[in-house]
């Protein structure tokens, strides 16, 4: 969602360099993008000081911050980078040159890309907000229809359509298209795909073991891939698959996925979203969503 806002940066700043400090979980990501010419990976991005000193290493004169964390703040100012930009929020003013007033909510505006742009726009940066395209490693071609299904959600229970709902679509692919099903997600979403792999025959289990690279590689190489709201729908949104995205207990208007190739599920009911970790009552939000729904959307969007 801070794509649009850090190609907007780069346009700015034309010729000086842009590096990205970024978890080196998620490097991958960075280093896939244009508009970055460099990125730092943080191999400890919980330690203050260890993060401080990788960032004092590159003499940065500037650091736009787009976390609001006092945390962020405070690594950029023991790493001695003399102008630090970011909003004012979580009373971290004092450790900010450049303090930036959070901006009011406007309805039309409120999804969270929004909130990076208008940072980087308060610095005389533009305004565009449409997805950047990303670099693409080279996929070989593939016979036939992969379907990938990605089970998990980091944020909880609340975020994650049952498993044997999924199971009942990829049986659809696997009957009426003789699909291939790839079940992808982080070591968190191992046992979800374990389920499934049960319940499904001609299925590659690969939740839990796979790079970030290696994760981007397999969704760019689908032909449909199926998840619930989570940062696999939002790759495989920003790479340009077709994508069927599940929301339950979150809010698609705040945090939806942004590319034209992406369709979202959600079925409103009086308390969602609740942005619950676990539901406490029936679950409706999701379990509303039949596998004939999203089958149905997701036969739509590969026409």
């Amino acid at each position: 969602m801070a794509l649009p806002a850090v190609r907007n940066l780069k346009t700015m700043l034309v010729r000086d360099p842009l590096v990205v400090a970024a978890p080196e979980k998620l490097a991958a990501l960075w280093q896939a993008c244009p508009f970055v010419d460099e990125v730092i990976a943080l191999n400890q991005p919980k330690n203050l000081f260890a993060t401080a000193k990788q960032l004092r290493a590159g003499k940065f004169g500037s650091a736009v911050l787009l976390p609001n964390s006092l945390r962020a703040a405070a690594e950029a100012r023991l790493a001695g980078i003399p102008q630090r930009i970011g909003y004012a929020k979580g009373g971290r003013q004092f450790l900010l040159t450049h303090s930036v007033p959070v901006p009011s909510r406007n309805p039309v505006r409120m999804h969270q890309r929004f909130y990076y742009l208008d940072l980087v726009a308060s610095l005389g940066g533009p305004t565009d907000d449409a997805m950047p395209e990303l670099r693409k490693e080279a996929v070989a071609a593939t016979a036939g229809m992969t379907v990938v299904i990605c089970p998990g959600a980091e944020y909880g229970p609340a975020k994650r359509w049952p498993v044997e709902s999924f199971v009942a679509v990829a049986k659809h692919f696997i009957t009426q298209h003789r699909a291939k099903i790839v079940l992808l997600g982080a070591a968190g979403d191992a046992l979800a795909a374990a389920i499934m792999e049960v319940h499904l025959r001609e299925v590659e289990n690969r939740a839990g073991k796979t790079t970030l690279p290696e994760f981007m590689a397999a969704l760019a190489g689908a032909k449909l891939v199926l998840c619930n709201d989570s940062g696999a729908m939002h790759l495989a949104s920003v790479l340009g698959v077709p994508t069927v995205a599940i929301f339950g207990s979150t809010e698609p208007q705040l945090t939806g996925p942004l590319g034209s190739r992406t369709r979202v599920l959600r079925h409103h009911v009086p308390c969602s979203p609740c942005f619950r970790r676990e539901c406490p009552i029936d679950f409706a939000c999701m379990t509303s969503i039949t596998p004939e729904m999203v089958i149905a959307e997701a036969e739509t969007l590969l026409k």
